[in-house]
């Protein structure tokens, strides 16, 4: 589907088709599961009212970092699908925001509790319990869990339960496992509707449930994989694809260098092409010279230091590249956001969530 963008210095395209393909996908591997879409930090970048509108019904749960993401949710009128706070809350007034918006609080400590008496009052009071098993970053322990759960009994209608993985994207599942046995030991014989362990990576490389019954999906519903077992492919589809436009093309001697600190310097004679995309727009600065940008379906290197607001690519001497043509920095098949922030060093939950508004995004179904 053509869109008319060439007015735009850079832009995204969000393939709704395929979020709706891994979404499916998803569900087929885990069928009978509770489904939890992960939203926080502007759904990944990629549009957390957009998508979530797109999405509004088709999961049991939308799941944001803050009561502010969420309260953004509601009021942008996505009500089919519960929303569930997941860094929690910390005063009286945001379990006020929980009552008005109808948002379901994560309990991590012990004092969030003792803030709720209001909120218990409400006809839906729904709580999830989040106990540490190795994180050590949010969470109850042990104990606490089990003194919250017996307390909730009366109260909370219902009762949810959940954990956080530390490293389950790794090759080496034994910590991964050491934490799920733990859990599953923790709510063993507990009166739980939800019980939710798995991540996005969690979902794609276990087997076993663990008692869980809910996963939580994030990275993978956008088309990459965190899972260091690349070549499991994942059988998901990549939902953004991030684009420029060529804006300037000169050609420079042997031994000229290119952008700031003269970090790229030409073996030979060779022309450099300018796009109108740089950190400023959330392109990595840390992008080192050679990562593969495409351009006219043709692999092209960068060449030098990212600039705010540019990018100069190596086309060489003898190219096919003219102002105004398209670069894509990754996107599609040819060139996955996983591939392009392994080459530079970083996530592709960094790459991703730090793609900024001044990208136009354009939302297309596939034809």
């Amino acid at each position: 589907m053509e869109i008319k963008h060439n007015n735009l210095r850079a832009f995204a395209y969000i393939n709704l088709t395929n979020l709706l393909y891994n979404l499916e996908n998803i569900k087929r591997l885990h069928p009978h599961k509770t489904i939890i879409v992960m939203l926080k930090a502007n759904a990944y970048g990629h549009g957390a009212t957009k998508i979530a509108k797109a999405l509004d019904g088709l999961c049991d749960y939308f799941g944001v970092a803050s009561v502010e993401e969420g309260i953004e949710l509601s009021q942008a009128g996505v009500h089919k699908t519960k929303i569930i706070i997941f860094s929690g809350f910390f005063c009286v007034d945001m379990v006020k925001a929980l009552i008005e918006y109808r948002l379901i609080p994560i309990i991590h400590s012990a004092y969030q509790y003792e803030l709720l008496h209001e909120y218990f009052t409400t006809t839906s009071a729904e709580i999830w319990l989040k106990v540490n098993t190795g994180m050590n970053r949010l969470g109850l322990t042990e104990e606490e869990f089990t003194s919250l759960y017996q307390k909730a009994q009366s109260y909370a209608k219902p009762v949810n339960a959940l954990t956080h993985l530390a490293e389950s994207e790794s090759t080496d599942q034994t910590f991964t496992r050491e934490q799920l046995r733990r859990f599953q030991a923790l709510i063993k014989d507990k009166n739980l509707r939800h019980i939710s362990a798995f991540n996005s990576a969690a979902s794609l490389l276990q087997r076993e449930d663990f008692g869980t019954n809910t996963i939580r999906i994030g990275l993978a519903l956008y088309g990459a994989c965190a899972a260091e077992q690349l070549h499991l492919n994942c059988r998901l589809k990549p939902v953004m694809s991030l684009h420029s436009h060529i804006i300037a093309i000169q050609r420079i001697n042997k031994g000229a260098s290119v952008g700031y600190n003269r970090q790229y310097i030409a073996t030979e004679d060779t022309h450099i092409a300018i796009a109108s995309i740089g950190y400023g727009d959330g392109y990595p600065q840390s992008t080192p010279s050679q990562t593969s940008v495409l351009i006219n379906n043709q692999i092209y290197p960068t060449a030098g230091k990212i600039s705010m607001d540019l990018t100069a690519i190596d086309v060489g001497l003898t190219h096919h590249v003219n102002i105004g043509d398209t670069i894509t920095l990754f996107g599609g098949n040819a060139l996955t956001v996983d591939e392009v922030a392994h080459r530079i060093g970083t996530s592709s939950y960094a790459m991703l969530t730090a793609i900024n508004p001044r990208v136009t995004r354009f939302y297309i179904f596939d034809e």
